[in-house]
């Protein structure tokens, strides 16, 4: 049977683990794959599948069918769009980095976008220090930050926008996002997301416990992924794994991610039976599937 894109169940699965979230503000806290980092002195915590001691979710039973997908717009109220910080800082110097690009750093990208939601567009520059990748965010108002993000293996990340905030209709359109990606093996990828914090400065996102986040991507099975998808005006964005079930089918599992500038909270697991072939499978959660970037290994 061909593998269908599933993005009823999905949909489904991301509206109902909405119910109840609620999420707190900090700024001390991160979380990071077991694939290695490659520098600096962040601490991190493997997010692994699903059901292991490392993950962090705890994996619900299968249901012997897919869920029925959910009215649109019935949980969509209880997860309203994070704000940005109302007042942006009256002068630079409160932040890492408010000097400038260092004088030795090997530039990578540049990407323009509004990251402090005044509609103006910011300069977010991708560059490395002695190995170690940096991301450099200097807002319209002049103020400048600077966080390393030690991801994957090499000295350089790739950098995106991801509009994990999108809300259809706002009055004003929440900022966008940095999604951060860092290379490990052939196959396989970590990634993080930045925001402003609400000192204006521009972190990698963390988890309650004191571990920056990092999720991983991979096609070598079980697969692991990172899926956005619209409903009620929203774009949800999840983790996703995939692995056979032992009797010709796959199980699939997402986890919901929501953030508070940078603290990031994951709902709990929720799984679904699905079957197709192992390429289709693959790509649909062993990949990043939409959120403003092109699949990794397809």
């Amino acid at each position: 049977m061909t593998c269908s894109r599933r993005r009823p169940a999905v949909v489904a699965a991301v509206l109902t683990a909405l119910v109840g979230l609620t999420a707190g503000c900090s700024d001390s806290q991160s979380i990071s794959s077991g694939t290695g980092t490659a520098g600096g002195s962040t601490s991190s915590t493997d997010i692994g599948a699903p059901g292991s001691s490392a993950g962090g979710g705890t994996t619900s039973a299968a249901p012997t069918t897919a869920p029925s997908p959910t009215a649109p717009g019935t949980t969509a109220a209880t997860t309203p769009p994070t704000p940005a910080p109302t007042t942006p800082p009256t002068s630079p110097g409160g932040c890492p980095g408010a000097a400038g690009i260092p004088a030795g750093a090997d530039i990578g990208t540049t990407i323009h976008g509004d990251i402090d939601g005044d509609l103006a567009d910011d300069t977010v520059t991708e560059y490395s220090l002695g190995g170690v990748p940096h991301v450099h965010a200097q807002l319209a108002s002049g103020a400048q930050s600077d966080t390393e993000v030690p991801i994957g293996f090499a000295d350089h990340v790739e950098i995106s926008f991801n509009d994990f905030d999108h809300s259809l209709g706002a009055a004003v359109p929440p900022p966008v996002a940095v999604l951060a990606i860092g290379t490990t093996s052939a196959g396989s990828a970590v990634f993080t997301f930045l925001t402003l914090n609400t000192d204006y400065c521009i972190k990698p996102w963390h988890v309650s416990g004191g571990a920056m986040f990092v999720g991983r991507l991979s096609a070598q099975g079980p697969y692991e992924g990172l899926w956005c998808d619209g409903a009620a005006g929203r774009i949800y964005t999840s983790l996703t794994t995939a692995e056979t079930d032992g009797a010709g089918g796959w199980t699939v599992t997402t986890r919901l991610l929501h953030h508070n500038f940078t603290l990031v909270t994951i709902d709990a697991a929720q799984t679904f039976p699905a079957t197709g072939s192992d390429g289709d499978i693959q790509q649909q959660y062993g990949d990043i599937n939409g959120c403003g970037h092109a699949p990794l290994f397809s």
